[in-house]
């Protein structure tokens, strides 16, 4: 099992055809509604690569927690260890997303929501592996930590945090902690990303990564770095790519190399990223085993 703890979100994803240079009044050619948050999509991504897996969040007790309830329950995903908290709102997102699949987002999280400090149930058996977001601090701490104790995995999402000690020890705890660009540059305050990670892994001798969007992803491994290239692929939509990433190297690195885990996560988030629809359009394990034959293999820095 699979288990993926972090935020949820209502995703409102607004389409126009540009971003513009100042303010204006636009005119907007869609709007969908959406699940969203980086450990429930990954949960949904991990669902249609056909391994087992939970999500554990904060849902609030209004409109939008149905809807987002609904979607799981629609792909027979558990949510029954996650928290339910009375008289909140859920969190929520608008996105606007222009015609290259580009994105600008802004999140509301409900004070009452977030304030909850109640801990779920985790269960951390030899079979258990999981993935967390470290906008829930608290948990994704509690997560990293007794994972270590237990000695399975524990891929952590270090995107959009601020930097503090609890984070730090998420980043020491977790055996696959694996960082957006931006997440790296604060972490490491904007050292170059090969130096960043050589100065991690001396110390804390393991597998670090950055993953950086068209221009692939790069890790530290046994000393070494090395470098996955991202394919060329017509782009319709970016949003929700990196989870569908983080939700397939958690897959594959329960029986695979870094390197092939880090390849196919790659195939994974590019076929993302050719459609249009979030949760509905995710690629499945066949089809992502045979995009990934376009991935070049990975070099050693």
């Amino acid at each position: 099992m699979i288990t993926c703890v972090g935020p949820i979100f209502l995703d409102r994803v607004i389409k126009i055809d540009r971003f513009p240079v100042k303010p204006i009044k636009l005119v907007a050619s869609g709007l969908e509604k959406r699940l969203g948050g980086p450990a429930p999509v990954a949960s949904f991504a991990i669902k249609s690569l056909g391994s087992n897996t939970e999500f554990i969040g904060r849902f609030g007790s209004d409109d939008a927690a149905e809807y987002l309830k609904s979607k799981f329950l629609e792909n027979d995903i558990s949510i029954q260890k996650s928290i339910f908290v009375d008289d909140a709102q859920s969190s929520q997102s608008h996105i606007f997303e222009d015609s290259e699949g580009e994105r600008m987002l802004a999140v509301y999280n409900e004070k009452k929501l977030t304030n909850n400090k109640t801990l779920p149930v985790f269960n951390f058996s030899s079979a258990q592996s999981y993935l967390v977001d470290t906008n829930w601090i608290e948990a994704a701490h509690f997560v990293a930590v007794e994972s270590k104790k237990n000695k399975i995995n524990c891929v952590v999402d270090l995107d959009n945090f601020s930097n503090s000690n609890l984070v730090e020890e998420v980043v020491n705890s977790a055996s696959h902690p694996i960082f957006s660009e931006i997440g790296l540059n604060r972490y490491t305050n904007n050292m170059p990303i090969i130096d960043a990670l050589r100065s991690l892994y001396q110390n804390n001798q393991k597998f670090y990564a950055v993953t950086l969007g068209s221009k692939g992803v790069y890790w530290i491994e046994d000393g070494n770095v090395f470098h996955c290239n991202s394919p060329k692929i017509k782009v319709k939509e970016t949003n929700g790519a990196g989870d569908v990433f983080h939700g397939a190297f958690a897959k594959f690195i329960k029986t695979k190399t870094a390197q092939e885990a880090i390849e196919l996560a790659t195939a994974a988030a590019s076929l993302k990223c050719t459609r249009i629809g979030g949760i509905k359009t995710l690629p499945s394990y066949d089809e992502v085993i045979e995009f990934s034959k376009q991935i070049k293999p990975s070099k050693q820095i």
